[in-house]
């Protein structure tokens, strides 16, 4: 009998060992960061009758603690903390495992320009769709892909879409050249009138000054910065019941005027330097400017936007705004176009140095879409909410920002600021079942189930804490 109490002991020390090897290891890596403490589950040893005093005790599992650990700052704008669940996902180097799991967010840039962890397993994200992606909603691909900032953005775009959200005053009243004692002739809406806002060097400039101006830099082929103009002028209200009105609505006329300067370094001024490119003909005109007409009903929201419909508008004198009767003058057609309209200018090189990729060694092509289904017309102010472009010259990467959601800000030398990636998060239902594979990552297996992929902020997954670490969760006082 003395044999088996011995062995009985024996197996205490060799539990106690194992519950000091575990203890010790917790202690060791009480500064580990991402590491998650670990304890040594004991169970009793039995066999034979119910009146026996047991076989001793054996360890029955090491459980991992994935309580949350401390997250302090580093003011390293590449290291992230997971603020809840889920864990950062790799790809495996080595190419064992499809992906390995950490919380370990100490990560920086490769050679090529990867964001990975400290040795060089890539970190996994949801980059982003710039087809489908607009300047101000940035979509994100639904598969997993290495995340590259190294490409992003150092080619320039040229600008092929604005939005414009502006509120037009009102109470301003109709926009008419003093200069004109004829009533009929003076509002800004009169074809003559038109014609200088549109090409002011051959027909001099139109005497009625804009009621609402504002200027945005954009894009050509190769980065350029060329700058875009916005004159608007309130032309008139148009009742219900006039004659030319066939949509039978009381709405209000503005007319909005496009322009395209470049900045002479020599003379110190800005220059006209951009002529519309008719699409339709496929060559460019003599016109400075190019013009729409924006409808607005009576609660102030943007009915729609109207573009000349016909070529009659460059010549006829006798012609106005359609919807305007100013007595016996011809009306033309105007084109309703939704809320959007699209913008062709042909920038002349001399003034910009640009030349044209595709192959024209003269002229550089600008068409834009123009967005303005935001515009509203409320009495009040003026007030420019945001008029977005999306184009950009040449840059390189000076830094990133990463925010609770994971997304990846990217800023480049060129002054762009924008959503490149998006960090994606797993977690696993049993997460005491991953394998363990040091280095505090982790990898899939068939007890702990499937890995559930997410993005931060969704799921039930934690938010990311740009700047910080999330050092160990052992409590050296309580080991």
């Amino acid at each position: 009998m003395g044999v088996a109490y011995d062995l009985n002991a024996l197996s205490g020390i060799n539990a106690a060992s194992n519950g000091l090897a575990v203890i010790s290891n917790n202690l060791a890596n009480s500064q580990t960061v991402g590491f998650k403490g670990s304890r040594a589950e004991f169970a009793d040893m039995f066999s034979g009758a119910q009146s026996s005093p047991g076989n001793g005790v054996r360890v029955e599992a090491i459980t991992q603690d994935f309580n949350q650990g401390t997250i302090s700052g580093t003011g390293r704008e590449l290291d992230m903390a997971i603020d809840g669940e889920g864990f950062f996902i790799l790809e495996d180097k080595t190419d064992k495992f499809d992906a390995v799991y950490t919380r370990n967010g100490s990560f920086k840039l490769d050679k090529d320009g990867f964001l990975t962890d400290q040795i060089d397993n890539r970190v996994q994200g949801y980059l982003l769709n710039e087809n489908l992606s607009t300047e101000t909603i940035p979509v994100f691909d639904t598969t997993l892909s290495s995340i590259d900032l190294d490409d992003v953005n150092k080619d320039p775009r040229a600008t092929d879409e604005m939005n414009f959200d502006i509120n037009l005053d009102g109470q301003q009243i109709n926009n008419v050249d003093r200069s004109i004692s004829d009533a009929t002739l003076d509002s800004v809406g009169v074809t003559a009138n038109l014609q200088q806002l549109l090409d002011p060097e051959n027909n001099g400039s139109f005497g009625g000054f804009p009621d609402f101006s504002t200027n945005k830099i954009i894009h050509d082929t190769l980065g350029g910065e060329h700058r875009l103009t916005a004159n608007f002028y309130k032309r008139d209200v148009i009742p219900e019941t006039a004659a030319s009105n066939t949509a039978g609505e009381k709405y209000t006329s503005w007319i909005v005027q496009y322009s395209v300067q470049d900045y002479d370094e020599l003379s110190g001024d800005w220059v006209t330097s951009g002529h519309r490119f008719d699409q339709n003909a496929g060559a460019v005109t003599a016109e400075a400017g190019q013009v729409f007409e924006l409808r607005f009903d009576t609660n102030g929201e943007l009915i729609d936007v109207r573009q000349p419909g016909t070529a009659a508008l460059y010549s006829s004198a006798a012609a106005d705004l359609a919807g305007v009767d100013d007595g016996a003058d011809t009306e033309l057609a105007w084109a309703s176009v939704g809320k959007q309209a699209n913008l062709d200018f042909m920038i002349d090189s001399p003034l910009t140095g640009a030349f044209d990729p595709l192959g024209n060694p003269v002229d550089t092509t600008v068409s834009v879409a123009m967005n303005f289904d935001e515009m509203t017309q409320f009495s009040g102010d003026y007030s420019i909410r945001g008029v977005t472009q999306n184009g950009y010259a040449v840059g390189d990467l000076v830094g990133l920002t990463t925010g609770l959601d994971g997304v990846i800000q990217a800023r480049y030398s060129n002054g762009r600021s924008i959503p490149v990636a998006q960090v994606a998060l797993a977690n696993f239902t049993d997460k005491n079942a991953l394998e363990k594979l040091g280095g505090q990552t982790y990898a899939e297996t068939f007890a702990s189930g499937t890995s559930q992929l997410g993005t931060p902020q969704s799921g039930g997954l934690g938010t990311i804490n740009s700047g910080s670490l999330e050092y160990s969760n052992v409590d050296v006082s309580g080991e």
